[in-house]
């Protein structure tokens, strides 16, 4: 019997300095490392950062948590993604029971894009932000709104500060012109020209996500040929996304999807250049064979439609900016526009 316990007494013994061990060998946190010492965003913008023990193989037993010292001027969620919320500078601590890592955060203004606007000289600009004159110019002169069985409404703009328009499908019929904006942009044609054969125009649109929408497989951007809405759409988006026409191309499919608002901008020299952008970057290059001077993408010297179509391929857009240029933007002009500024998804 004594043989028995004493060997029993051993096992135990031998279990508790296993035990002991391994608790030893577990090493307790004593500081965090961030991957990031400090961060500079814009407004609006989204970052994250990413903790690391120290030391490295120290043990970690729940998540790490977040708080902002002012969030005012940045927030930070469970995740560790930080929003810049305001102008302004405070830090992100990021915490782990009573260990902390501090990240610095700076948050810069956002240049208006009325101020972007102006510093590239447009001739014609248009917010929608008055609900009682819609038509209202903010530079240029005021837009036409051709209304037929259906009316051009305001609506919930980019972001909780602005508003929008919503231009609905109305198609071309019998005695029914359709629904759509006219813009007299009071351009002048070259010497020897019939047309306007260089400008730029940026529209701030929207694709609806909702149930219903779109009602044809096209939705339409621009039609240069006509003022009364007679001619084919010479600029149109496709169900998949994607922005153009037959004869200049088509970018690739999924370049806007519903929901979401984007900034397109059509430059153009007739017979030289035709190129889009989305966001400030380009999406497609045109086929200059199907845009000489005076010929299919050269705007009446009258003005220009937006958003028609003879036969009904114009589905329901939406619309926060327009802004028309006398002259093709450069590439690193069109990039200083850069995207809509608009409410950020973020799980806080």
């Amino acid at each position: 019997m004594k043989i028995k316990y004493f060997i029993i007494s051993i096992g135990f013994l031998g279990l508790v300095a296993g035990y002991t061990g391994c608790k030893e060998n577990e090493k307790e946190m004593t500081g965090i490392s961030l991957d990031k010492q400090s961060i500079t965003i814009d407004e609006d913008a989204i970052t994250s950062v990413i903790p690391f023990p120290i030391p490295w193989d120290a043990e970690v037993a729940q998540k790490f948590t977040y708080t902002s010292e002012n969030a005012a001027v940045a927030k930070v969620n469970s995740k560790g993604q930080i929003l810049g919320v305001a102008t302004g500078e405070t830090n992100i601590i990021c915490h782990y029971n009573d260990v902390t890592g501090t990240v610095h955060v700076k948050v810069n203004a956002v240049v208006s894009l009325q101020e972007k606007i102006n510093s590239l000289g447009a001739k014609g600009y248009w917010e929608f932000e008055d609900a009682s004159k819609l038509i209202k110019k903010t530079i240029g002169n005021d837009l036409v709104f051709v209304e037929d069985n259906k009316k051009i409404t305001s609506i919930a703009g980019p972001r909780s500060d602005n508003k929008a328009v919503r231009i609905p499908w109305d198609p071309k019929s019998a005695g029914v012109t359709g629904t759509f904006i006219k813009c007299i942009h009071g351009f002048q044609p070259k010497t020897g020209q019939a047309g306007i054969n260089e400008y730029t125009v940026m529209w701030d649109i929207r694709l609806p996500a909702e149930t219903g929408f779109p009602e044809t497989g096209y939705y339409s951007l621009m039609s240069s040929r006509t003022l009364n809405n007679s001619q084919d759409q010479d600029l149109a988006i496709k169900r998949a996304g994607n922005i153009g026409l037959g004869g200049i191309g088509y970018s690739a499919n999924g370049t806007l999807t519903t929901g979401k608002w984007y900034r397109v901008v059509l430059a153009v020299k007739a017979g030289t250049s035709l190129t889009v952008y989305v966001d400030g970057s380009k999406v497609l290059d045109g086929n200059i064979a199907s845009a000489p001077i005076d010929g299919r993408y050269t705007w009446l010297p009258q003005g220009v439609l937006f958003f028609s179509d003879e036969d009904g391929d114009d589905s329901t857009m939406d619309a926060s900016a327009i802004a028309i240029w006398d002259k093709q933007l450069t590439a690193s002009e069109v990039k200083t526009l850069g995207s809509v500024r608009q409410t950020v998804a973020f799980a806080e």
